[in-house]
């Protein structure tokens, strides 16, 4: 079943309305029609089932068929610190970790990565970046869309990991695997994966 997310104020007590793209896409693209089902959720825990009742041009009208609180979120969040990596591959690790359950996504700039995002792009990125996220939770039905966020120096990255959280660091040398490092980890993981430098 298809997946979708809308802002809390779109949910009422019996219906809820669906805006913007995913109009055209459910309409144009899916080509659904009134008497199919989606679920909707609300990025927060909410997963709602409904039927569609209505298709407008700018609205799609449905019913609430059933609430559950969504179970596909880890129960851990884990928040991911990715190097920049070379050309598109950071769009490619965006869409894994979000199917993965990773709940935030920082891109890190050190003084090893290859890529640089300049002033110009660096907006233009994000928002693509974040239409990937949509897309991938939408995918994987996850119950959240996780943030990317801004591009953050390492040394900042560090300082906010460190006052918040576990830290781990993936290291090609390292003895132990990653199942007995998150054993003992607390319910915020913060994990640093650097880049090809």
């Amino acid at each position: 079943m298809y997946h979708f997310f809308v802002p809390q104020n779109q949910i009422g007590p019996e219906r809820i309305f669906i805006t913007g793209a995913d109009v055209n896409h459910i309409k144009n693209v899916l080509r659904m029609k009134p008497g199919e089902e989606i679920f909707v959720n609300d990025n927060v825990d909410k997963s709602f089932r409904c039927r569609i009742v209505e298709i407008e041009s700018e609205v799609v009208w449905t019913e609430i068929l059933d609430i559950s609180l969504s179970k596909a979120e880890l129960p851990a969040k884990l928040y991911l610190f990715q190097g920049l990596p070379k050309q598109e591959k950071m769009e490619w690790i965006i869409q894994k970790a979000v199917e993965l359950g990773a709940y935030e996504i920082w891109p890190v700039e050190s003084r090893y990565c290859v890529a640089k995002w300049d002033q110009k792009s660096r907006e233009k990125k994000l928002s693509r970046l974040q239409k990937i996220a949509l897309e991938a939770a939408m995918q994987s039905g996850r119950g959240i869309v996780p943030r990317v966020l801004e591009p953050a120096a390492l040394r900042a990255a560090l300082e906010t990991a460190k006052s918040a959280g576990d830290i781990l660091f993936f290291y090609e040398k390292a003895s132990a695997g990653l199942g007995p490092c998150l054993a003992g980890t607390g319910d915020r993981i913060f994990l640093f994966i650097g880049p090809e430098g």
